[in-house]
């Protein structure tokens, strides 16, 4: 198993600009400096995702081309946290009709994902071999969302395949929302992770992912 991201990168961040985070933009990217943060991505949720939860729009999403780092070296770059819709696997990849070369998929159980929870495998499996070729990770594929249903194994199998890197995501990890024997299973099987925060507040950029390298440390997958 390869991390691709060990040292001072976080490639799952959230803003108070386009969904759920705490803290705007600029906010976050100061204060990755502050800490040693070397490279950032801000990867908001998919229009689908913030149409369901009713979350505030604050800016179009468009304004991302004209944003330009003016307040350290940290190189910053916007992707979208895309949601996989349904079992043919469908995918929501766009905010407010624009797109990203950077795009996390994931899943999110109700009242996001509206398919049959049952089928979700099926989903994650169909929207792989669709989106191959336009996904940079798999967002959070061990969190508790979907426990009884999820075949990790056929998944790691099929993001192998496609050279997908999976991520261990340090959010959930930290707020008990990750199934640990998925964990393991993955951490074990997959060719390349990415360690990501997965943050909302800056207090999670600071902190989560350094507890995540830590339990690959103390579990053996990291020297």
């Amino acid at each position: 198993m390869e991390i691709i991201n060990p040292g001072n990168e976080d490639y799952h961040i959230h803003s108070l600009n386009y969904s759920d985070g705490m803290n705007t933009i600029d906010e976050i990217v100061q204060f990755a400096g502050k800490i040693g943060l070397n490279k950032i991505a801000i990867t908001d949720h998919c229009q689908y995702h913030l149409d369901r939860r009713n979350f505030t729009k604050k800016n179009h999403y468009s304004m991302t081309e004209r944003w330009k780092n003016v307040h350290n070296d940290v190189e910053v770059i916007f992707g979208i946290e895309a949601d996989i819709l349904n079992e043919d696997g469908d995918v929501s990849m766009d905010i407010q009709g624009t797109t990203s070369e950077t795009i996390l998929l994931s899943s999110h159980s109700s009242p996001i994902y509206p398919g049959d929870p049952k089928k979700i495998t099926k989903s994650y499996l169909n929207a792989i071999e669709r989106f191959h070729g336009r996904i940079s990770f798999l967002a959070h594929p061990c969190s508790t969302y979907f426990d009884d249903y999820v075949d990790i194994n056929a998944i790691i199998e099929l993001c192998n395949k496609y050279q997908i890197p999976m991520e261990f995501n340090c959010a959930n990890f930290v707020n008990n929302r990750t199934n640990i024997e998925n964990l393991k299973i993955m951490l074990k099987a997959c060719n390349q992770i990415y360690v990501n925060s997965d943050s909302h507040t800056l207090y999670e950029l600071k902190n989560l992912k350094r507890i995540g390298i830590q339990f690959l440390k103390e579990n053996n997958f990291l020297k």
